[in-house]
């Protein structure tokens, strides 16, 4: 295998276990057991299942229907629709956690996603912002806020995921940098807002 094939096996592998649903589904119980225990973990759990449950089920959706061609590799022009969907997703869980008194990190989380998430819909009819890094460094931010120290480990994260996006070709520089400050100010923003 040529080093130029292992570096884009690489680079596909590292972007498959970034993408955000994945990074939530990890990070919504962590953060619930962080902050509630037992109980925190339950609220967690509902996050994933209102969030990327149900965002990757419609996802799932739409590529049967042939609507979304490749799920790993949405086009512009197939992706604001979707991006629709998973906003509407993030605010109704958002609101759902807030009548219900779900933990306020956890609204804050949903809050900063939905945020950044109708920022991707505004921004990618002209540019096409990258999630991954935007995922990544609100992650970052997250875990700063709940765990303290832990963010820098995250943060530095964000250095092998543009690599990897950037050797697969999916964003220019200014992409990956608009997406990482799309994640790091919707972050930001709701946790200082909510916590």
């Amino acid at each position: 295998m040529s080093l130029q094939n292992s570096q884009y096996r690489a680079a596909e592998f590292l972007s498959a276990t970034t993408r955000l649903p994945l990074v939530a589904t990890v990070l919504f119980p962590v953060v619930g057991v962080a902050v509630g225990g037992r109980g925190g973990l339950a609220w967690g759990l509902l996050c994933v299942f209102l969030t990327s449950g149900l965002s990757l089920a419609y996802l799932y959706r739409l590529v049967r229907s042939g609507r979304v061609r490749d799920a790993g590799r949405i086009s512009r022009s197939e992706r604001v629709g979707p991006l629709r969907v998973v906003a509407i997703l993030y605010v109704v869980s958002f609101l759902v956690l807030t009548l219900l008194g779900g933990p306020v990190e956890l609204r804050a989380m949903l809050l900063s996603f939905a945020a950044a998430t109708v920022l991707f819909v505004v921004l990618t009819p002209f540019t096409n912002p990258s999630l991954h890094t935007a995922g990544i460094s609100g992650t970052a931010i997250c875990v700063s806020y709940i765990f303290g120290a832990w963010g820098v480990p995250v943060a530095l994260a964000i250095l092998p995921v543009w690599w990897a996006r950037s050797i697969l070709d999916r964003h220019t520089p200014l992409e990956l940098a608009l997406g990482m400050l799309i994640g790091t100010g919707a972050t930001y923003l709701a946790f200082e807002m909510l916590v």
